[in-house]
């Protein structure tokens, strides 16, 4: 068994919670494991060195198929793996083992999702530099929110009514408009009404770095994702997202260096999906803390 869509990205744009909100369509399957990235599986990839081996879980097909093994005959079968927005290769496996599969990406600003990714980097301790000093144009976490290249070639390879493009900002601001309409594109009852009450995987600073510490080396041990119920797993996340507190705003004058860096490449997204993506040109404090 195969799946029928996949959320392919982006990186830090509320990809945890998509996957619980399309789990709980009882017309839907997703995978117990977030993030198989089975497609974007390649061994000679070099930004394979920004993932840890947990979460390059499935290279084989067999083992890939057996993660919707579980799905009723009448479920539409999903799975969420954020990699493949990024991936040189997983748009063209795809291609090849699932030519007819539905995708969907959500985007988030780039400063903000940069942001965002720069600070799990700092929680996990990977990263010690300040955001200025940091921000690199050969590291990944910024070159991931570089979208523009990344949907032309999705656009090249695929249909456009098998392609999805949403923003963040809409999931965050109105949850059940926008899973409505992506039920509606993967083909299942629209009205059903999604529990959007707790956020998953928020952003931030841990309160206490040392349970932080704990639970993510807990994440880290082989193979413990894969055989672990997803109501413990649930649980631990949840411990840890409690343990975070919210970040201190990234300063202007580093908004607008980066806002520099990517301006040309909004304004190309603008024109590829033609929506008003203005408000990405703007350096502001956000409402919300991230997902």
């Amino acid at each position: 068994m195969l799946p029928d869509f996949v959320v392919i990205g982006a990186f830090k744009a509320g990809s945890t919670s998509m996957h619980h909100y399309f789990a709980q369509h009882p017309d839907v399957f997703m995978t117990k494991v977030k993030e198989p990235n089975y497609f974007s599986f390649d061994p000679t990839d070099k930004t394979h060195a920004e993932m840890s081996r947990q979460q390059l879980m499935v290279s084989s097909l067999a083992e890939y198929e057996s993660l919707f093994e579980d799905a009723k005959d009448d479920q539409i079968k999903g799975e969420v793996s954020p990699y493949y927005l990024y991936s040189p290769i997983a748009l063209q496996r795809m291609k090849e083992i699932v030519p007819a599969i539905k995708m969907i990406a959500c985007l988030r600003n780039p400063v903000r999702r940069a942001y965002s990714h720069y600070l799990m980097r700092l929680r996990s301790g990977i990263e010690t530099k300040s955001p200025k000093e940091a921000f690199s144009k050969d590291a990944f976490w910024v070159k991931a929110s570089l979208y523009a290249d990344a949907l032309q070639r999705y656009q090249q390879m695929f249909s456009q009514d098998q392609l999805k493009f949403v923003l963040f900002e809409n999931l965050i601001d109105n949850p059940q408009t926008l899973m409505s309409e992506l039920f509606t594109f993967i083909g299942v009852d629209p009205v059903f009404r999604v529990n959007t009450e707790y956020r998953f995987n928020p952003g931030g600073m841990p309160k206490f770095p040392w349970l932080h510490h704990s639970l993510s080396a807990l994440k880290r041990i082989p193979g413990l994702r894969r055989h672990t119920p997803p109501f413990i797993r649930n649980r631990l996340a949840r411990i840890r997202d409690r343990n975070l507190i919210p970040a201190e705003v990234l300063a202007e004058d580093v908004q607008q260096q980066w806002l520099r860096y990517y301006q040309d490449d909004i304004l190309r997204v603008q024109d590829i999906l033609q929506l008003d993506l203005s408000s990405w040109l703007e350096v502001k404090e956000p409402k919300k803390h991230a997902i």
